[in-house]
């Protein structure tokens, strides 16, 4: 048996493909954790330490003084989340399934959380799934963490099983011995949902592509079934012709081909990944575009040229801890190793960062809808910035584009596995749209306890009256929630407030009706005692000193001696 060789090129691209992965999200401190694995101990780890989120991570002052990079200098006392899943996690696998040990006939090698099948000369045989690929799991909450893997992928598996050649037997007139004349694996298959999907031949570390197109549904099981022979051949000789002094004369003997099947299997649970989109958009009157996207599975987002959303979801890559020992099995027993492959899973959890925009000054999040998930729980040897309370899953998102050139055909869906990725289909979307409103707020009559005022509100494109309770919208009219009829109008009396009085009008969300609205508001003064005071001083002392004026200015001009006009009294 041979496992595949690792190329110098695999590893080179997996470090440079993790200073391209992902946008590093946010920084947690992570704290030492005597379960974790140091990743220095890890043969070809190289300077992929930020996809180890279940690393041992340090807080010594010397050990990041002997990083070479600060990103290694980084990921050597944190974990590091990421924007999107890192790609290099994929280049890593692959890496790392060529590191399989190679074995014999007489020895077999397997994870220790694996359990062995023993046949009658086939011993401890087994096949194990090392990764799915592209796939997340998403952990959404304690209990219900789906694996998602994209719609096409490729799986890889490890095998293995060692022969028990059985001890010959030897007397004077009869023996008998064994010999292994041939052992293979001869059939490897990938199964969906039991039907073949891939095949592979004689490999320890198959590597099976898969595609989920034909199958029905989104959960799906995929098993890898292998069959192992082996050959055997058994001689028997007697003696058929003894001397007389007890010694054999002469032999005959028989030699027979005894064969023996043995077939192992592993499965795994998964969900396909699909990015099926609908909604609403619309333009403001702005030009800016509006877009409510709907998708009922957990999503990541969606971008247009110059503008991206994320969800709540952020992504940790860690290695599965199944693999972290391995057994080495013989006629003589089994020894226990520290593992030479690690294979690494990427995981989504919801960050306490929440949704995200950017850039901030030309898009805005409006609303984020979705089921509530009780907070998951990640392993104590990750220390990310986790929810810890009930959070609403980004399900649905509803944003606003500062984007006049573009609309819904521009918009690209990335979902949580990568390369999951899926262009908007107009068809899929209604367009609402978007008008003006004009809000006009006057004042009807005055007391010292009250005012009376009356609210007009129209479309301001279309020219007509909007009845608020008719769109699921209202006015707030000083602190209070009133509602105009059929001619657009209201009449309130409300107590007068000492300065202005301010009504504004909030509409339904535009994705929630046929036609959407932008708020306007208006506000207007009352006069209160003082102003009252003030107003009535202003308009008595304007004409009077109107007249002062003129009569002054006639003294001056003329030289009648008219100034000043109370000198006659």
């Amino acid at each position: 048996m041979q496992s595949l060789s690792s190329s110098t090129g695999a590893s080179v691209a997996v470090v440079l493909l993790i200073g391209l992965s992902a946008v590093i999200a946010t920084q947690s401190t992570a704290r030492p954790q005597a379960t974790a694995v140091d990743v220095d101990s890890v043969a070809h780890y190289g300077d992929n330490r930020s996809l180890w989120s279940r690393d041992r991570d340090r807080a010594n002052q010397s050990v990041l003084r002997n990083q070479t990079t600060s990103s290694r200098a980084l990921a050597a006392t944190t974990d590091i989340p990421f924007n999107g899943p890192p790609e290099a996690v994929a280049e890593w696998n692959r890496e790392q399934l060529g590191q399989f040990p190679q074995s014999g006939a007489n020895e077999s090698v397997y994870p220790a959380s694996v359990t062995v099948t023993d046949g009658t000369y086939v011993r401890d045989a087994y096949v194990e799934i090392f990764t799915v690929q592209p796939s997340t799991v998403a952990r959404l909450g304690p209990y219900r963490q789906p694996r998602y893997v994209a719609p096409d992928g490729e799986l890889f598996a490890t095998l293995d099983y060692r022969v028990a050649v059985p001890e010959g037997r030897r007397t004077d007139f009869d023996r008998v011995s064994w010999s292994l004349t041939d052992h293979e694996v001869s059939t490897v298959r990938l199964l969906v949902d039991g039907q073949e999907a891939a095949t592979d031949e004689n490999s320890q570390t198959p590597r099976l592509d898969y595609d989920l197109g034909a199958h029905a549904g989104t959960n799906h099981t995929l098993t890898v079934e292998a069959n192992v022979t082996v050959t055997l051949e058994r001689t028997h000789s007697w003696c058929t012709n003894r001397t007389g002094d007890g010694d054999c004369a002469q032999r005959a003997s028989r030699t027979r081909t005894v064969t023996e099947r043995v077939t192992v299997t592993d499965s795994r649970s998964v969900t396909e990944h699909r990015l099926d989109l609908y909604g609403f958009y619309g333009r403001y009157p702005n030009g800016d575009l509006g877009l409510a996207i709907f998708k009922s599975d957990p999503w990541l987002g969606y971008e247009l040229p110059g503008g991206r959303i994320d969800g709540v979801w952020r992504f940790y890559s860690a290695r599965d801890p199944a693999w972290d020992t391995m057994v080495t099995a013989t006629g003589s027993g089994t020894t226990r190793s520290h593992s030479p492959i690690h294979p690494l899973q990427v995981s989504a959890f919801a960050s306490k960062t929440g949704p995200t925009a950017a850039p901030p000054e030309t898009v805005s999040i409006r609303e984020v809808n979705g089921r509530t998930n009780d907070p998951p729980t990640l392993p104590s040897t990750v220390n990310l910035d986790v929810v810890d309370k009930p959070y609403t899953a980004s399900f649905n998102q509803i944003t606003r584009f500062e984007t006049p050139n573009q609309t819904v055909e521009d918009v690209t869906a990335r979902g949580l596995v990568r390369g999951v990725a899926t262009d908007a289909d107009p068809r899929l979307f209604t367009e609402v749209p978007i008008h003006r409103s004009n809000l006009t707020l006057t004042v009807l009559n005055e007391t010292a306890d009250t005012a009376t005022v009356r609210i007009t509100l129209t479309d301001a494109t279309a020219g007509e009256p909007i009845e608020t309770a008719d769109i699921e919208g209202f006015v707030r009219l000083a602190g209070e929630r009133v509602q105009t009829g059929p001619d657009g109008t209201v009449t309130k009396t409300v107590t007068r407030p000492p300065g202005t009085i301010t009504a504004s009008f909030e509409p339904a969300p535009w994705w929630l009706r046929t036609t959407g609205y932008v708020g306007d508001a208006d506000t207007v003064s009352v006069q209160g005692p003082v102003l009252s005071a003030v107003r009535a001083v202003f308009r008595a002392g304007v004409p009077v000193g109107l007249f002062l004026l003129a009569v002054f200015l006639i003294d001056r001009i003329t030289g009648m001696p008219v100034w000043p006009p109370w000198r006659g009294l």
